[in-house]
């Protein structure tokens, strides 16, 4: 159940954190602190060493530059630890409270729900003997009705109850991570003008993308400060302009290449800098986070996002990383050739899953609200573009968990799944997803994709097992070849994005959804130049596929099919 509370539409959703791992990591930090502090110490005498000489005058030098060094990381990690130990302290009162009132929301919520509609039943039902009815019914009908107006009103007094105590335990939680964030920020980097700290902070506090844009286009004169001080906020925040959050991110990554970083990050770093200069045109590094979660985040933007009608984002799914943005860049690459005024943005700003991961929500939990806030900065920066989701695999489950968040799916225009895993169960995000005014969602399902038919029918207890494709409102189109034009479209023969099968699986071998030529990869970009597929589902040139035989799995919780 999705709920926001009345009176501020705060999510009722659980914080994610621990306050008991925070306080250790905040006392690790002041042990980290007072180890250095004692080095410092040490070092410090060496630069009373006696004597003369080019050697010893050498060594108290270093000696003292060794101490000066030092004092900045005593500070830093006296910071982290006061920080992280106040946050802490906050979590543990606010928003464990809020946590706790969750289940009692959503029970109060039902009996609410139920309440009103018996009142409305009673009050229906006391109308229509008041006309017909006798003396007595109609007495009993009317204190029947009163009963359960009075029953219905105590359930939303109880359920108003909690909602303030929730707003209120959420409220000191949001000032406290704001906090958080501000004093960060403050205490590294170099020192800003009370001006600039005071945007910072702003900026930092703004609960939406466009509160975030307000703010910053409103003091032209701070931005160079504040890039120059925090350019790992800044090329992050929603709602800044994508040519500013560009520039300080291609800085930043050329700083990052120059140290020769090894392991996964040396591979992102050189599959971002070979898309970077790979051009002309060259697309734009518009999120950079090479140390912030489990895997590096990143979003490159193909095309002119500032002069775009229609602006399209790539969500990747199970097992993706940064290092295999480049097959990415090339499906965004053709997509935009589809047309005038397109551009696309490869998104890879959450931590995938592995096989084991993929059954939960977690991910896909976590990857949403860095979607939702990515997708409301672009409504935001961009407001009178078309936009379009295109999501493999899991990156479906996650896409429709963040559109389907509020009622007016973020501003996204179409909604387009390959290879979904499964949407979420959710009924109030499928409810959402289904009756948004402007969107229109698509799905298509290779008939030898076997690992999307897995995901569906293994997700822990159906937390995804919901099949777009036969969803009511959903458009499904083909992805198993056919003819377009008099050129023969290939099929997608496995589960891959862009090539391989499904592994030890029945499939074959070759390109997948958003590969160039493909009739899923053309039914794509007819979908988001017209509305409407390009090809019939299961017309000419489409071939039966090894999970196009009869349903031997009728076990499966989940009808993985198309009905």
């Amino acid at each position: 159940m999705s709920l926001t509370s009345p009176n501020r539409g705060y999510p009722l959703e659980r914080l994610e954190g621990s306050a008991g791992s925070m306080s250790w990591w905040s006392g690790a930090f002041s042990r980290v602190a007072g180890s250095l502090g004692d080095l410092r110490t040490t070092v410090q005498s060496a630069t009373d060493l006696d004597g003369v000489g080019a050697a010893i005058t050498a060594a108290r030098a270093d000696a003292q530059e060794v101490a000066n060094g030092l004092a900045a990381e005593i500070a830093e990690a006296e910071l982290l630890a006061g920080v992280l130990q106040r946050y802490a302290d906050a979590f543990s009162s606010s928003a464990e409270a809020a946590n706790r009132l969750i289940d009692d929301i959503e029970s109060a919520h039902a009996a609410w729900s139920s309440a009103a509609a018996d009142a409305e039943e009673a009050a229906l039902s006391a109308l229509s003997t008041s006309r017909s009815g006798e003396p007595a019914d109609v007495r009993r009908a009317n204190d029947a009705a009163q009963d359960a107006v009075a029953t219905r009103d105590a359930a939303a007094g109880d359920l108003a109850d909690l909602w303030e105590q929730f707003e209120n335990h959420y409220s000191a939680w949001d000032t406290a991570y704001d906090a958080a964030l501000a004093e960060l920020a403050g205490g590294a980097g170099p020192a800003l003008t009370s001006e600039a700290r005071s945007l910072l902070d702003q900026l930092l506090a703004a609960d939406t993308p466009q509160a975030v844009l307000e703010l910053w286009l409103a003091h032209p004169e701070l931005h160079d400060e504040i890039a120059r001080a925090h350019p790992d906020i800044i090329g992050n925040l929603d709602g800044i302009p994508y040519d500013v959050r560009a520039r300080v991110n291609r800085e930043r990554l050329e700083a990052l290449r120059a140290t020769n970083p090894g392991g996964a990050l040396g591979d992102d770093v050189a599959a971002l800098w070979e898309e970077l200069t790979d051009g002309p045109p060259f697309p734009l590094l518009i999120s950079f986070d090479p140390g912030g979660s489990a895997q590096t985040t990143a979003a490159l933007a193909y095309g002119d996002l500032a002069s775009a009608t229609d602006i399209n984002v790539l969500v990747p799914g199970m097992n993706s990383s940064v290092a295999g943005i480049g097959e990415w860049g090339d499906s965004a690459r053709a997509l935009n050739n589809a047309g005038p005024g397109l551009a696309t943005i490869a998104w890879f700003g959450y931590d995938s899953p592995n096989e084991l991961e993929e059954p939960g929500m977690d991910r896909a939990r976590h990857g949403a609200a860095a979607l939702r806030s990515f997708l409301l900065g672009i409504d935001a920066v961009h407001p009178t573009a078309e936009k379009a989701v295109i999501a493999h695999s899991y990156g479906s489950t996650t896409a429709a968990l963040a559109i389907g968040s509020r009622p007016d799916a973020l501003g996204v225009d179409q909604f387009i799944a390959v290879g979904s895993a499964g949407f979420p169960s959710d009924p109030q995000v499928l409810s959402n997803l289904q009756n948004a005014d402007d969107l229109r969602m698509y799905a298509t399902l290779s008939e030898n994709d076997a690992w999307a038919r897995i995901g569906r029918d293994t997700s822990w207890g159906g937390a995804h097992g919901t099949v777009p494709e036969t969803l009511p409102g959903v458009t499904e189109f083909g992805s198993d070849g056919g003819y377009a034009g008099g050129e023969q479209l290939a099929p997608t023969p496995g589960h891959g994005a862009h090539e391989g099968g499904n592994g030890p699986l029945p499939s074959g071998d070759g390109e997948g959804y958003l590969v160039q030529g493909s009739e899923s990869f053309y039914n794509i970009q007819q979908i988001i130049l017209t509305g409407e597929p390009g090809t019939e589902m299961d017309g000419d040139g489409s071939e039966r596929g090894f999970w196009d035989l009869p349903d031997w799995l009728e076990w499966l919780p989940v009808d993985p099919y198309r009905t």
